[in-house]
């Protein structure tokens, strides 16, 4: 069988020599801590500072940033239907399963690959827990109807922004806008931490629901006292 080459690959190794000095003097270090460091919480108050959000959570990958948003939105509005795009990737339907919600399927639009604005709309019941919109290949999939409809009727917004890093709308980078956005750092993504996720949200409940579910529920990761 002949091999078949591409010009342009889907992704290359985006590791640099400065990265892997990075990763060697922090190894040479004593007594390092290699999961949830200080590391780990500086990114995620950058990564907060440049989305323009007020809290973010680090997970080990995008199909766990969308696995815990669902159990977010379980834990907060109960059973009921979750709006999901025709086309999406596959942990966004089975995060939706695996927190037994259902999955309610909504066509795309062909102009951005995201789910149609229109019938979105069309399909909100009073069972619909969310909508969980999918901004695909860096396009972006919201609308002001979309987005006033939504806060019309207190519906909260899942954005997966795993493959729109830094797109805009509206003078606004995706994944800010929604009630949680999630976001992946696979290896062949715009940025990489080999693998890794984050969840991104203004609210403080739900941050600190974020860091528990993380952490198999311990009531230590929470930080407010009251």
């Amino acid at each position: 069988m002949k091999k078949i080459s591409y010009k342009f690959p889907l992704m290359r190794n985006n590791i640099t020599k400065e990265d892997i000095d990075s990763v060697i003097s922090f190894l040479k270090n004593k007594n390092i801590k290699l999961t949830q460091s200080g590391k780990v919480k500086q990114f995620e108050k950058i990564w907060s500072k440049w989305l323009g959000v007020k809290y973010s959570v680090f997970v080990n990958s995008g199909s766990s940033a969308n696995l815990l948003s669902m159990a977010v939105i379980k834990n907060l509005f109960g059973d009921g239907e979750v709006i999901v795009p025709a086309l999406t990737w596959v942990s966004d339907i089975s995060s939706v399963l695996q927190n037994n919600l259902k999955p309610v399927f909504v066509d795309i639009n062909l102009n951005n690959l995201s789910m149609n604005s229109d019938l979105v709309i069309k399909s909100i019941t009073k069972k619909t827990k969310a909508v969980f919109i999918t901004h695909a290949q860096g396009f972006n999939g919201l609308t002001d109807e979309l987005i006033s409809e939504l806060k019309k009727r207190k519906i909260p917004l899942i954005e997966d922004v795993c493959e729109s890093h830094g797109a805009f709308y509206k003078k606004k980078k995706l994944g800010s806008f929604g009630f949680m956005s999630n976001f992946s750092f696979y290896y062949a993504h715009h940025m990489s931490t080999i693998e890794g996720g984050m969840i991104c949200t203004n609210n403080i409940k739900v941050y600190e629901t974020l860091r528990m579910l993380r952490s198999h529920g311990l009531v230590r990761e929470i930080e407010n006292k009251k």
